[in-house]
């Protein structure tokens, strides 16, 4: 049977039946540093935890580049082509290679024209387009540019879709009809810059069709 003696020391029996004294000081010695240990592993592994949460991206702000549009179906891509009217006004858009179109807007601000461009390729009845206004940037005069997508009814008698800016500062819908058609629940035209209205002129007959702007 184990025994402590007087001096502090651990007293075992032996396979002989004789006692060996075993002194705890070094035992004793390791305890605080074994606690410690423990605690700077516990420390460390809470520092990684909490580092890994501020590494992770935070989630995407509330956008329409964020908005996905819906899966694409079958329609033939002359659906697409002609006149139309829409949220920003009239609209032409046409062939511009196999699988692809560009079109022009113009509607009307404090008393001047304006027309936009755009551009994109056809998936389906799903149009992923870059535009910019105006189409020929004038000198001077504030150019807007970004993307977008339309998604066009597989007759080719509505489309909808969103538009944003390059730098994401500006975003909002775009509906658009065949010109005759009634407008339905179709939005108001979303705000532009300067303080005007985006779209909402009424042309007579069709718009002026602009050539593609230069590169940027």
């Amino acid at each position: 049977m184990a025994e402590v003696t007087a001096a502090g020391t651990l007293s075992l029996p032996d396979g002989d039946g004789k006692r060996r004294d075993g002194n705890l000081g070094p035992m004793t010695r390791l305890r605080p540093a074994l606690r410690a240990l423990l605690v700077a592993a516990a420390a460390l592994a809470l520092a990684a935890s909490a580092s890994s949460r501020s590494s992770a991206p935070p989630p995407p702000p509330p956008g329409a580049w964020n908005a996905q549009p819906p899966q694409a179906q079958g329609m033939d891509p002359r659906a697409s082509h002609g006149l139309w009217d829409s949220s920003f006004g009239p609209v032409k858009i046409e062939e511009e290679s196999p699988g692809r179109v560009h079109g022009a807007w113009r509607y009307d601000r404090g008393g001047q024209e304006v027309i936009g461009y755009f551009a994109g390729t056809l998936d389906g009845n799903v149009l992923r387009l870059t535009w910019r206004e105006p189409a020929i940037a004038a000198a001077g005069a504030p150019v807007l540019a970004g993307e977008g997508w339309l998604v066009f009814d597989p007759a080719g008698a509505r489309f909808a879709g969103r538009w944003w800016t390059s730098n994401r500062d500006r975003q909002g819908d775009w509906n658009g009809w065949r010109p005759g058609q009634a407008t339905g629940a179709a939005p108001p035209p979303p705000a532009g810059y300067g303080g005007d209205v985006y779209g909402g002129g009424t042309y007579g007959g069709a718009p002026t069709y602009p050539p593609p702007p230069p590169p940027y």
